[in-house]
């Protein structure tokens, strides 16, 4: 039995010294009747029957032995933190003293463990970080509509036959605020949408030929980033705000229904890259590297006179195939225009983090019996209201 053992087995054996003692004794003038094992004569020699023990002597035996016991213990549980040290053993913290004001029934318990504690590091930081779909939070944007006929419009066929085109503009504020108001131009209805506020509720139609400038009442719309909904599985950004009423020229065939009006864009973020065209940038290196390999080959195709040469034979056919992965490549650089436009085509946030096509789509919903269709009205360009008042 190895030395820890040993010292548990003696304290064990303390404790249970102490419980056959409590429970030989009686709070009555009554004898217990006498059993012939170890444990009752050891009661018997401790407490001889000769006489009955009062309730007072009683009590301060059973203090005297609890302080006994408790002094056994401490010394137990030295001689293991003894034998712990010369085994090896790393305590992080040693072990409490029990209190003498503990009840009998806590005694044998063991000690309760340490409380956890967590430093400031393990701390979760307050500041959201931002995700692909919110880098448009907090941020503000002018948008301008160009209202007529659009190739592939369903509007009615006299909608904009003249070419007349109408000009709004409004500022809106792209909030992070949950948008609870369901519609099916999104997404999942409102799953992931937000609020979108217009300043001062209102949207501004530019001046024409025969009328000025006007201001029309709207009222707050909605926002939503859809992942992989636009061509070649690129971001789209959808928005909308409502107008109270029709809005139109006088004597013009332009006009924009009253109802909702929703706009859609493309939508590129650029938190992995700082804004850099890395994966076109790789593609046109590997383009202009085989490019240069065909060039060089080409040069001592010429140099060969006899067209059956081996040599030239083999030359040929390392061009034939460096030109199919030069068309390979192309493809991959057309797909690689999609999903990084140029920053010519783009209007960036304040913080450089996403782009916006400079230019988007324009529709109204009809609803047709149980059918709902969206018809053209037009396109629209955004730039940051922010960078603009810098």
């Amino acid at each position: 039995m190895t030395p820890i053992r040993s010292m548990l087995s003696f304290l064990g054996g303390t404790v249970v010294l102490s419980q056959l003692f409590l429970s030989g004794h009686s709070f009555s003038n009554t004898k217990q009747p006498t059993q012939r094992t170890s444990s009752s004569r050891v009661l018997m020699h401790m407490a001889p029957p000769s006489r009955t023990m009062s309730v007072a002597e009683i009590e301060a035996e059973s203090e005297q032995l609890r302080i006994d016991i408790e002094e056994l213990r401490k010394e137990a549980l030295s001689r293991l933190e003894a034998l712990s040290e010369q085994l090896g053993v790393v305590e992080t913290e040693p072990p409490k003293p029990l209190s003498t004001t503990q009840t009998g029934d806590d005694k044998d318990l063991l000690p309760a463990p340490m409380p956890i504690t967590f430093t400031d590091s393990t701390i979760s930081s307050k500041k959201a970080t931002k995700g692909i779909a919110n880098l448009l939070d907090q941020t503000t944007w002018k948008i301008s509509l160009s209202i007529g006929r659009e190739p592939g419009t369903w509007m009615p066929k006299d909608w904009g036959k003249s070419g007349q085109r109408l000009n709004l503009s409004f500022t809106a504020d792209f909030t992070p605020s949950q948008l609870f108001d369901r519609d099916d131009f999104f997404r999942g209805g409102y799953t992931n949408a937000k609020i979108l506020n217009v300043e001062s509720n209102q949207i501004t139609l530019g001046p024409s030929l025969s009328e000025g400038q006007r201001s029309y009442k709207v009222k707050n719309g909605g926002w939503q980033v859809t992942r992989g909904d636009g061509p070649m599985g690129t971001d789209l950004l959808r928005f909308f705000i409502e107008v109270d009423e029709e809005i139109t020229h006088a004597g013009s065939d332009v006009y924009i229904p009253k109802g909702r009006i929703y706009c859609s864009c493309g939508y590129f973020p650029f938190m992995n890259n700082g804004g850099k065209d890395g994966m076109k940038d790789a593609v046109k290196d590997e383009i202009k590297k085989i490019e240069g390999e065909i060039m060089q080959l080409q040069k001592k195709k010429d140099e060969i006179k006899n067209p059956f040469n081996l040599d030239g034979i083999k030359i040929s056919s390392e061009i034939f195939k460096l030109k199919q992965d030069l068309d390979q490549l192309n493809q991959r650089l057309s797909f690689a225009m999609v999903r990084q436009p140029d920053k010519q085509l783009l209007r960036y946030s304040p913080d450089g983090d996403v782009g916006l096509t400079k230019e988007g789509g324009v529709c109204c919903e009809v609803k047709k019996g149980p059918v709902v269709e969206y018809h053209i009205l037009g396109r629209f360009g955004v730039v940051s209201a922010q960078k603009e008042e810098k």
